[in-house]
């Protein structure tokens, strides 16, 4: 058996690798098309483009983990049975429940490395492409550390150290410098609001570097005509999906304790938490396909079926997410319901295979 297992899970990792490549190709042409509207905008050119894709590349990587796993069972599963191999198991005395085992113990390989460049790898480099992207475009020096966003405007020296969206800053410092690069002004507002075309400063303070003296004055709001066009800390922003599990339980811990709505990010900590398992669905729905059925069927009525099961449950997954924040259904709940709904068929499909 320890034979059995091995030959499967090694054809399965060949075939999940070959679909993996095909579905991350494929998702990255389509984004180098829509990204070439954008070139030539600063110095955002055909170089920045491709490190911008390369960046990219393990948020698309973990996302199309399950439908690639899916593929790769139907392919290897399907050849084993369209070639008599898996009829050869049985006549060993293999049963379907040990293959099904030998294929799910891959599934837990899949999952493991989905979680390690989900956690890991992916959000670290889906702000530095989302960096890359704006710097590029709009020429100017931005730079994120642990101590915030930072960038610069001719003399002027922006420090953010929270953005909560677009529109809304936490923690914002702006440094004013003569042409001597001297400190002139210094500014620091406890938060910043997007409001009416103008950003709106609160609990504000300004210091003021005079040649002999240093004045301080404070006051509960101030306005700004510019500071940063909202539309460009869009493009920073990472989206709440693409950010870790740790990243995403601290923020919520954040707007909770400052009072704010964390709907929308419950369900992102939950479809992020449940996202690996996916994987082992997807494969729980591909053998019945092969298992349950005649071996003469097509290999490619195989994909065709698999790849609109991974796409169907992708749009599922995402409306119910979307749905449940809109109507006030409880996160884990819209989060995990099209999990739940997958993995039930498949083992109803599965037993009644006997």
């Amino acid at each position: 058996m320890k034979v059995i297992n091995r030959y499967i899970a090694v054809e399965m990792l060949k075939s999940t690798s070959m679909a993996l490549l095909f579905l991350l190709s494929l998702v990255l042409v389509i984004t180098f098309a829509d990204e070439l509207d954008d070139m030539g905008e600063g110095q955002y050119d055909l170089v920045a483009i491709f490190k911008y894709l390369a960046l990219i590349a393990p948020r698309n990587f973990y996302e199309l983990m399950p439908s690639a796993a899916l593929l790769g069972a139907l392919l290897t599963l399907g050849g084993m049975a369209n070639s008599y191999e898996l009829t050869a198991m049985r006549a060993a005395g293999i049963s379907r429940w040990q293959i099904i085992a030998a294929t799910l113990r891959v599934g837990v390989l899949l999952m493991m490395v989905s979680l390690v460049v989900s956690e890991f790898i992916a959000p670290v480099s889906e702000q530095a492409a989302q960096m890359l992207k704006f710097t590029a475009k709009n020429e100017q020096v931005a730079l994120r550390t642990k101590y915030g966003f930072w960038t610069r405007d001719g003399e002027t020296y922006l420090n953010i150290r929270e953005i909560l969206n677009s529109s809304e800053l936490k923690e914002v410092s702006i440094y004013e410098m003569t042409d001597n690069n001297e400190l002139k002004y210094a500014t620091h507002a406890k938060s910043a609001s997007f409001v009416d075309d103008k950003w709106q400063l609160y609990g504000v303070q300004q210091t003021s570097i005079r040649e002999n003296s240093v004045e301080v004055s404070g006051s509960d709001s101030a306005v700004l005509d510019s500071l940063l066009d909202p539309e460009l800390l869009d493009v920073i922003v990472v989206k709440p999906e693409r950010l870790s599990i740790a990243g995403l339980a601290s923020y919520i811990e954040f707007l909770e304790s400052n009072g704010q709505d964390a709907t929308r990010f419950v369900v992102a900590i939950s479809s992020k938490v449940i996202r690996p398992f996916v994987i082992l669905v997807m494969l729980l729905i591909a053998i019945p396909m092969v298992l349950g059925v005649q071996r003469a069927s097509s290999t490619g009525t195989r994909i065709l079926l698999g790849a609109l099961i991974g796409i169907g449950f992708n749009l599922v997954d995402k409306l119910f997410g979307n749905v449940g924040v809109l109507y006030g259904l409880h996160p884990v709940i819209a989060a995990s319901l099209p999990f739940l709904l997958a993995l039930s068929a498949s083992i109803v499909t599965i037993r009644r295979m006997g």
